[in-house]
């Protein structure tokens, strides 16, 4: 799928699954469902303090999964 067809379908997505990597290079994965959609952006909170928001910051690299409400 590419991006233009993805950023058609985020209205019907309603949780976000996060996969990073922690500092061994285990994959951690969390789900995220306080989101907020701008044209350009996608924006939601974690704390700074939690090792998901390090792992973001520190690689910079992660994969999302959108689930939709039609599966």
């Amino acid at each position: 799928m590419d991006a233009k067809t993805c950023l058609q379908k985020r209205p019907y997505v309603g949780v976000l699954a996060f996969a990073t990597a922690d500092e061994y290079g285990n994959p951690q994965i969390r789900n995220i469902s306080a989101i907020h959609y701008e044209p350009d952006a996608m924006y939601f909170f974690t704390a700074r303090g939690k090792n998901f928001c390090r792992e973001m910051l520190g690689d910079g690299r992660v994969k999302i999964l959108g689930y939709t409400k039609y599966k």
